[in-house]
């Protein structure tokens, strides 16, 4: 039976981008919600709004400062403690610039899948649209897609980064 650190050692390189991957999820939706909440306070904006043209361009703000700072932890981690095997002799600017061009890839794939199931979640389950969380209100058909829309871009971006970015010399 295989013991839990030669687990660690074998698979090193998935489970520290998946420990990253989240780390970098939680730093994108902390930027996310933060601005979003902050713009729908700014325009006094019902918590269960994903229509209106006010929510869509604060919710577009949101998703590309979102997209800044998680791309810029990412690279910074994956390139120092995930990709440890990757050509060291590689620019960083080319790395950098291949890395941001996969994350324009997967931020498209974020925006639909949050937009558009967060639209579906709430025209299918209204009950949903609102709810209250550690004092404030949430919308939680936005916060079920922010989750489906993770998962598919972490398994995107693990693709993209392993085949282009970081690849072995």
């Amino acid at each position: 039976m295989q013991s839990i650190k030669d687990f660690l050692k074998k698979h090193r390189e998935i489970v520290t981008y998946l420990i990253f991957g989240v780390l970098t999820t939680f730093v994108g939706w902390g930027v996310y919600f933060a601005v979003l909440w902050i713009w729908k306070g700014a325009f006094s904006l019902p918590v269960d709004d994903t229509a209106s043209q006010t929510y869509l361009v604060g919710y577009t703000v949101a998703q590309v400062v979102q997209w800044i700072a998680a791309v810029l932890f990412a690279f910074f981690t994956n390139r120092k403690w995930v990709f440890t095997d990757a050509d060291k002799s590689a620019s960083v600017y080319i790395q950098l610039g291949k890395f941001a061009l996969g994350r324009v890839a997967t931020f498209f794939v974020d925006y639909f899948v949050t937009i558009f199931v967060a639209l579906g979640l709430a025209a299918l389950l209204p009950s949903l649209a609102s709810v209250l969380f550690l004092g404030k209100e949430w919308n939680l058909c936005e916060i079920g897609a922010k989750v489906l829309a993770a998962v598919i871009v972490i398994i995107a971006n693990y693709i993209f980064s392993k085949t282009f970015v970081f690849k072995k010399k």
